[in-house]
């Protein structure tokens, strides 16, 4: 692998582009005559470490060629040494000012220029080792974050089952009792009555649909969703809590909402109830932590503005923004729901924030940029 840095020498004249080839030989050496030529180059597939640039030229104005290096996303990064004969202060100031980061008059000292070359090279070097470092950590968060969301879709696909279950709960036991009913019927033909046995048909099969359209909501909710929409706070609420339901009615949980909400708004509607399930599911596991007694939910939305408040004695022993970061070595799975939704929040151009009340917690959702 060829470590050598590279330098692009853009000079129109022959004669100094061989005296500096002569004295950089050691680094990987490209040249180009006027700025058309080195925007070829600089464009191409050559990686450029440093650019020597000849401030006056026939053809080419330096610091113009300057100026338009660093407006482009590709070469703005690129460290640019003016060479030049005109040495008064003003000239210099006109070099820094279009972009340059060094400034050699002519004639030059052979060691000076090396020496500077030296440097920006080592500059850049490190600035290139700092920007792959700054890359990686991106890269670790990205597969942090990739891994917190399995972490998470794995805890809601299993409170999701647990609602399934309590939902289904009651049903099945209806259909057993009917089935059983049944039964005995057929088994007795004396007192079997066709009409009240069409009648245990018909309940089997309202409880089956019953079933099957719970198993399209939960699939509805837990499906990935990237669309937007316009859709309504309050009818996506309703929607959850007709999953969570079952659930919270065994656990004895009383959930109210009061809406005033006058417009819908743009966004992720799946996003949206992954956040208030979060938040929701989050209210039952601390009632069941404190043996919280008459455990309660009140949610209101206000157009663009959803609260969730319970009583469940509040958030205690740590910072209302901390609720919301997660750290890995926690393993707590209250706390990774409450990173990811702030994630979701945000994303979609909200606001997330928690406080605590007369006898709880309450969450806040609102979205400042959402129609």
């Amino acid at each position: 692998m060829d470590e050598k840095q590279t330098i692009l020498i853009v000079d129109d004249k022959e004669e100094n582009i061989g005296t500096l080839n002569k004295l950089l030989q050691k680094y990987n050496l490209l040249s180009a005559s006027d700025d058309k030529d080195a925007i070829e180059i600089l464009f191409g597939e050559n990686e450029i470490d440093l650019i020597l640039l000849n401030i006056t030229m026939l053809k080419s104005d330096g610091c113009e060629v300057c100026k338009t290096l660093k407006n482009s996303p590709k070469t703005y990064h690129i460290p640019i040494i003016f060479l030049s004969s005109k040495h008064t202060q003003e000239d210099i100031q006109k070099g820094f000012d279009a972009g340059g980061v060094d400034y050699i008059s002519k004639p030059f000292h052979p060691d000076e220029l090396l020496s500077r070359v030296s440097t920006h090279l080592a500059l850049r070097a490190y600035e290139k080792n700092l920007e792959c470092r700054v890359q990686e950590e991106i890269q670790k968060n990205k597969f942090k974050e990739q891994m917190m969301y399995q972490q998470s879709k794995q805890a809601a696909l299993g409170e999701l089952l647990m609602h399934i279950s309590y939902q289904w709960k009651q049903p099945l036991a209806s259909l057993l009792s009917i089935t059983k009913k049944n039964r005995q019927k057929i088994l007795s033909l004396d007192s079997f009555d066709k009409d009240d046995f069409l009648e245990s048909l018909k309940k089997s099969k309202d409880i089956l649909e019953f079933m099957s359209e719970t198993i399209d909501t939960f699939q509805n909710f837990y499906k990935p969703s990237y669309d937007t929409k316009e859709f309504s706070l309050s009818d996506t609420i309703l929607e959850i809590l007709t999953i969570v339901e079952g659930t919270f009615y065994f656990d004895d949980i009383k959930i109210y909402i009061i809406s005033h909400e006058r417009d819908t708004v743009f966004g992720n509607q799946n996003e949206f109830s992954q956040v208030v399930f979060t938040i929701l599911n989050n209210a039952r596991e601390i009632f069941k932590l404190r043996d919280t007694i008459n455990p309660e939910i009140h949610i209101s939305v206000n157009n663009k503005k959803v609260s969730i408040s319970d009583n469940g004695g509040g958030i205690r022993g740590e910072s209302f923004d901390n609720i919301f970061s997660y750290d890995n070595d926690m393993n707590n799975e209250l706390h990774l729901g409450l990173y990811l939704s702030k994630i979701l929040v945000e994303k979609n151009g909200g606001v997330i924030t928690a406080a605590n009340s007369k006898n709880g917690a309450t969450f806040t959702i609102e979205f400042l940029t959402w129609m």
